[in-house]
């Protein structure tokens, strides 16, 4: 079995190349992108997993979600079904719920997926962390301010994973025999109170946590943002995919010790 991977430099694609890598799989990467994708580029494969796509950014058009993650999905298929591939792994995500163009996009690309003869599952993470600058930054404030400010009483459920669980859940997923199912890739819940107190104590802080009523989050933050986070991901009918997850605290250390690595150690000026 060869496993052609999309989107293998990406923050979770990187990721995923380095699990197929330590499991000594055969596979190779999208060496191009999704629109100029030609038959001869799927050659030998007979599982495809499609990480690839455009996530939100301040310089995205609503468009270009749907070009990318919509049509790029649609073209890739359909060259799979031209060329015989077995097996489609979708990387989706669990915010198809929101309307939000990223969101609906790659909702379109789910309902093309489910649309198609050959094997698929479509697999959606909750977000995904792991060692990034806007984690970097959380560390920073947690250290630096007196006071952060819980939504509410800080109840409202977070749906995460590490990026190295999810990296591991998709491949096991891939070599499965499960098929045409949709599923979540997610950790256990916990509130944002718990996620915060994990993060104060893994970074030796003593900030002050306080409740923020929601009338006034919500003439802050606006209210669709509030109510988006007070909602969650999770959709009703949709399982989780069953794996072993690395407990927050764990996770968290570990990547605010690569931080501490990485300051301690700069990379010299090349």
């Amino acid at each position: 079995m060869k496993i052609l991977l999309t989107g293998s430099t990406g923050f979770l694609g990187t990721r995923i190349a380095g699990e197929l890598q330590s499991r000594g799989l055969a596979w190779c990467p999208l060496s191009v992108r999704l629109q100029q994708i030609q038959p001869a580029d799927l050659q030998g494969a007979s599982t495809v997993i499609h990480c690839a796509g455009l996530i939100p950014g301040r310089s995205s058009r609503d468009e270009e979600f749907f070009d990318v993650n919509a049509a790029g999905t649609s073209r890739l298929l359909e060259l799979c079904e031209q060329s015989g591939v077995q097996r489609f792994i979708y990387i989706s995500s669990m915010g198809v719920k929101f309307p939000s163009a990223y969101a609906q996009s790659k909702l379109s690309a789910e309902e093309r997926v489910k649309q198609s003869y050959i094997e698929w599952l479509i697999l959606r993470p909750g977000h995904v962390y792991g060692p990034t600058d806007h984690l970097r930054g959380t560390f920073r404030k947690l250290k630096k301010k007196m006071i952060w400010s819980l939504l509410g009483s800080g109840q409202s459920l977070i749906h995460i994973i590490y990026v190295k669980d999810c990296a591991a859940a998709i491949v096991e997923a891939a070599l499965s025999s499960r098929v045409r199912e949709t599923l979540n890739l997610v950790s256990p819940e916990c509130s944002e109170l718990d996620y915060i107190r994990t993060l104060r104590n893994v970074v030796g802080s003593k900030i002050l946590l306080i409740p923020t009523p929601l009338i006034w989050a919500r003439m802050r933050k606006g209210r669709l943002a509030v109510d988006i986070r007070t909602a969650g991901m999770r959709l009703p009918g949709v399982a989780d995919w069953d794996f072993a997850a690395t407990p927050l605290k764990t996770a968290m250390r570990e990547i605010y010790e690569s931080f501490e690595t990485q300051d301690a150690h700069p990379l010299s000026p090349s």
